[in-house]
């Protein structure tokens, strides 16, 4: 029972999507066909594209005041040495969502209501400017320059980049595959005790893969909630495994079904992998998909096979 009440609490905690801290209420994306490319950097800034093409990172040294303009001109981020600030009446920061939903853009002139986002002197945001010419570069392959106004010690400057397209290749085997797969493991599955752990068996372990993988992935670094993720991640992984590796056949199916269930659910969350070209994993694009369809078929044999044959007590 104690076993089953963790299975159930750790399960579905781990099975719970990240969100990203510097928009709140956006999901970090999986996959993407499109790649931001900084082109002309900007002397006393570190900056990096994160997500292909949907946020920016900024790094401003400890002697440079930073400032970021709006797509209108108005004052939007501020860098400086008490931290990094967001004018809450941007109306770019409203339109793209930047970290606060109780931003409040107000009529033109007003003077910016600056609120502190962060401490130290990086910061992650979404950016549209990066990614506005994705029609252009999905018909052409590539298109530029996109450009991001940066201030630094009152002086503008313009950080530039190209925007690559990259076509995602033969999507349909990559999801035709994978489901006949996963309905030849659910039959044979349900025929068999072994065949739904053994699921199970493989199913944990790619998940955990996949999972640790979109942590890791450089945001530009792991963050708080990252690392949270990680740790919930190995205790669902192990957690599972001890459950799986018990003399208990009972006690083996049961644990197949959570480990089924969250491995469906991780696909699910992670189907991106195999329609995008771009795996925004720490795991190569080929072994991510490869992993991706691979939980697939095990997750279904596991949650197949111990819903429709053994939980029912039909002979192993």
């Amino acid at each position: 029972m104690r076993l089953a009440l963790a299975l159930t609490v750790v399960v579905v905690t781990g099975t719970l999507p990240a969100v990203a801290s510097a928009h709140v209420g956006r999901t970090l994306p999986v996959a993407t066909d499109y790649t931001a490319r900084i082109t002309h950097a900007i002397a006393g800034v570190e900056t990096k594209v994160v997500d292909g093409d949907q946020s920016l990172w900024l790094a401003a040294r400890s002697s440079a005041t930073v400032a970021i303009p709006g797509i209108l001109g108005e004052p939007m981020l501020r860098f400086d040495a008490r931290g990094v600030w967001l004018n809450l009446r941007s109306p770019t920061a409203q339109a793209d969502r930047i970290d606060r939903l109780d931003l409040r853009p107000s009529a033109t002139g007003q003077p910016p209501l600056w609120h502190r986002v962060g401490g130290g002197r990086s910061y992650l945001w979404h950016d549209h400017r990066l990614h506005a010419l994705e029609p252009v570069a999905r018909s052409r392959g590539s298109a530029g320059p996109w450009e991001v106004p940066v201030v630094v010690d009152g002086r503008m400057r313009m950080l530039r980049g190209v925007l690559g397209y990259t076509a995602p290749g033969p999507v349909w085997a990559w999801i035709v595959v994978p489901v006949a797969l996963a309905v030849a493991a659910t039959l044979a599955a349900v025929r068999s005790t072994g065949a739904v752990v053994g699921s199970a068996l493989v199913a944990t372990p790619a998940v955990w893969a996949l999972r640790l993988g979109r942590e890791l992935y450089g945001r530009p670094t792991v963050s708080s909630v990252g690392w949270l993720e990680i740790a919930i991640t190995c205790a669902v992984g192990a957690l599972l495994l001890f459950g799986l590796s018990v003399r208990n056949p009972g006690t083996r199916v049961f644990t197949a079904f959570f480990a089924g269930f969250g491995a469906l659910y991780v696909a699910l969350t992670m189907l991106p992998l195999l329609d995008h070209a771009i795996a925004l994993n720490a795991i190569p694009n080929p072994t991510a998909r490869v992993l991706e369809a691979l939980v697939i078929v095990t997750g279904a044999g596991a949650l197949g096979g111990s819903i429709f044959g053994t939980l029912r007590g039909e002979p192993g």
